[in-house]
Order: C-alpha cells, then structure tokens, then sequence
C-alpha cells in the first residue's frame, strides 16, 4: 500500500494542497482561475517524515457513481478545507484532490468523463476521471 491510500483507509489526508494517486504518486497543486495547476511533484513519505502530524481527519459527505466506480467528495477537520476523489468500484481510492483554502465540497458531477466538483464557496473545478494529471497545465 501506498502512503496515501493507508491514510485514505484511516479517514486522514495529508495538509498539503496535492493531487495524490493510489500508486504513490504526489503532485503539489494550486488554484489558477477556475481549474488546477500541478506545480511540482514530491514525495509524500518525505513530507510525512518531516512532520508526520501535518494531516487532517476527512468526513465523506457526497458520493456519486461514475463509470468504473464512485467519485466522492467532503471536508477535513479545519471549516477551510475539502477534497474530492476518484474511487474505483470497490470503493479502493484511484486519486484525491485535497485542498487547504477550498471549503468543503459538496457538489459532484459528471459529464462524458470529466468530473466537477464544487465546494460550499462556489469554488467549481473539473478534472478528467482516469488521468487528472495529464490534464493540468504546469508551472508556477
């Protein structure tokens, strides 16, 4: 098992603004108007080493269907932070977005194979389901 999904398994998430994959890949992101910029890539083993407190108790409140599994979405401990997933069919995790100033998602759609999600602030970004990665523009 990979960092991330042994923390996806104990309802925790790292407080680190990330695109984070089931096979251990990390990628640090930030807001860029109405979508998501990857940043860099990092090592999730070497953040946690480095404070291994720096993570956040998650609550799913939404979960929808998608091909190939489920998408979800929720909120951490802090009222500021939320995520939203992509889960497979066994409800194993694929990848989460977790972000530290987004507020809480609570809304989730999918349309052909992109999914949106939208927090309580109105913050609405859309990733592809199967490669969000590859989707982003890079850069700082």
């Amino acid at each position: 098992m990979s960092e991330i999904t042994t923390l996806w398994s104990a309802a925790r998430l790292p407080i680190e603004d990330g695109l984070y994959f089931a096979d251990g890949r990390s990628y640090a992101v930030e807001v860029a108007g109405a979508g998501l910029r990857l940043v860099e890539e990092f090592d999730l083993g070497e953040l946690l080493a480095e404070d291994p407190e720096w993570l956040t108790s998650i609550d799913i409140t939404r979960e929808i269907s998608v091909p190939g599994g489920y998408a979800c979405a929720g909120e951490g401990s802090h009222g500021s932070e939320g995520f939203f997933a992509r889960l497979a069919e066994d409800r194993s995790l694929v990848w989460v977005c977790y972000l530290s100033e987004s507020n809480p998602f609570g809304e989730l759609a999918v349309e052909s194979s992109t999914l949106t999600a939208t927090s309580t602030s109105g913050l609405s970004l859309s990733l592809p389901l199967d490669r969000p990665d590859e989707a982003l523009p890079t850069g700082g």
